[in-house]
């Protein structure tokens, strides 16, 4: 059975989505055929029709973030209207606003969690000429009725899932571009952090098996053995938002990848459970950055609002560590976050110029459906009506009776200047120049050389 699937990608990040690779991989182990749609360059609702009219295919699947939600509606809309075709949502939206996605008419059916078996049992389904309405993470509309199907067990065993599928996209132009290769190592994270889809996910998932699950060291040497073998790459970015929070998994994966690899690598860091034995392990096995995020130098903000439970004291040990161990760091911050006020964000400011990360991101916050924040904010009346965007550096969603919707966008592109102007004059400049102008190089930017690109990146986190 063909399937199309499509990663409307709207914030032109030049990085593979992993997720639609994984299902891909495991639909064709299985005797199913993919085709892919991908707007990482752009491109417009044609793309899909075009690819849908080309492949024959009577099944096209979307995966789905809140901020591509009408985008992803538009296409559609339009298979089912050209094609009769059979809609299937996944992703993170349709997984966390389960009822609102289900309700929507152009969707037929929705894939609630990880997608890789459900998917395939429903093209299997399919191909036989019957519709099964009793695939579990699957829910589906037929005869006028909803069937909510349970959630199945989580894989424990990642190994047995087959790597994603790297002929789905053009990996190489990707690695042209971005400089890197994206893999991850597990799945899940075990934290409750009130601004992340991740507490409801655990719920979603509560009684079907360990939640945060990590693939051995050994699978991963093997993937990367196998992508050497296929492209050329200089850098890996781990994706995973937990890949050092288990010493004993990441004591073992550290000798490994210093034995077999001498390619430099980025990964995210959780502050809480880092110690100094995981920034040596880090060091010494060859990576080069670590990610950490902060959020917001207000402690009180952090804690009881984020559910963040870290020191600012904790904070600098961890990049202070990071540094100490020659590691370049990148700061995850937010502003507009509900009851922060314009002195928290000046201690996110100040915390920053203590810590001096190689780069800094700052985004706005989003009210993300499924969240505990998103009730926060709705229960106070502070959506701004506009959709969640796609771009959380662009817009947002959310104003206050103290912080409006223009303040907050004035503040995000003036944060790094702030943070800077003190430690790196000119770099401050450059990075103003960029923040002011962030949406007329969002048009550019695939039309910017990747040279250049690759540059101005180093520069950044230099």
């Amino acid at each position: 059975m063909e399937i199309v699937l499509v990663y409307p990608n709207l914030t032109r990040l030049e990085r593979v989505t992993l997720g639609l690779g994984y299902v891909a991989s495991y639909a064709q182990q299985n005797g199913h055929s993919c085709s892919f749609v991908d707007y990482t360059w752009g491109g417009g609702v044609e793309k899909t029709v075009d690819k849908v009219r080309e492949s024959g295919a009577k099944v096209v699947g979307l995966s789905v973030k809140s901020g591509e939600v009408d985008f992803c509606i538009e296409i559609s809309r339009r298979v089912k209207a050209e094609f009769g075709a059979t809609v299937v949502w996944g992703g993170v939206h349709p997984s966390i606003d389960s009822e609102a996605t289900i309700a929507l008419d152009c969707v037929d059916i929705i894939c609630v969690g990880e997608g890789e078996e459900a998917t395939t049992e429903l093209l299997t389904s399919l191909e036989k000429g019957e519709l099964d309405t009793t695939i579990p993470n699957l829910w589906i509309k037929k005869d006028g009725q909803i069937h909510r199907n349970p959630i199945r067990d989580l894989q424990q065993n990642l190994d047995d899932i087959p790597f994603p599928d790297r002929d789905l996209h053009d990996t190489q132009h990707y690695i042209e571009e971005s400089g890197t290769v994206d893999l991850i190592a597990g799945r899940g994270c075990p934290y409750q952090c009130s601004y992340c889809v991740e507490p409801t996910y655990q719920d979603v998932f509560k009684g079907k098996g360990q939640f945060v699950r990590y693939r051995s060291p050994e699978s991963l040497m093997d993937e990367i053995s196998d992508l050497q073998k296929r492209f050329k790459f200089s850098n890996i970015n781990f994706v995973d938002d937990v890949f050092t929070i288990d010493i004993r998994w990441l004591r073992k994966f550290a000798p490994l990848y210093k034995k077999y690899f001498k390619i430099p690598y980025t990964c995210n860091a959780r502050i809480e459970a880092m110690r100094e034995e995981s920034f040596q392990l880090l060091r010494d096995s060859g990576c080069s950055s670590l990610e950490m995020g902060i959020e917001s130098g207000s402690e009180p903000l952090r804690r009881k609002v984020l559910e963040r439970k870290m020191t600012n004291e904790r904070i600098i040990e961890a990049f202070d560590m990071a540094h100490k161990y020659g590691l370049k760091t990148m700061s995850f911050n937010m502003v507009g976050i509900p009851y922060e006020t314009k002195a928290d964000i000046d201690q996110t400011i100040k915390l920053n110029r203590r810590l001096k990360p190689s780069s800094i991101q700052v985004s706005m916050f989003q009210p993300y459906p499924g969240t505990g924040l998103f009730d926060i904010c709705e229960k106070n009346n502070w959506l701004n009506g506009k959709p969640i965007p796609f771009s959380y550096f662009m817009d947002t969603a959310v104003t206050y009776p103290h912080l409006s919707t223009a303040e907050i966008i004035k503040i995000r592109r003036w944060f790094r200047f702030n943070v800077l102007r003190k430690i790196d004059p000119i770099k401050s400049l450059v990075v103003l120049f960029y923040d002011l102008n962030y949406e007329r190089f969002f048009k550019l930017w695939s039309f910017i050389p990747s040279k250049v690109k690759k540059m101005a990146l180093a520069f950044f986190k230099s």
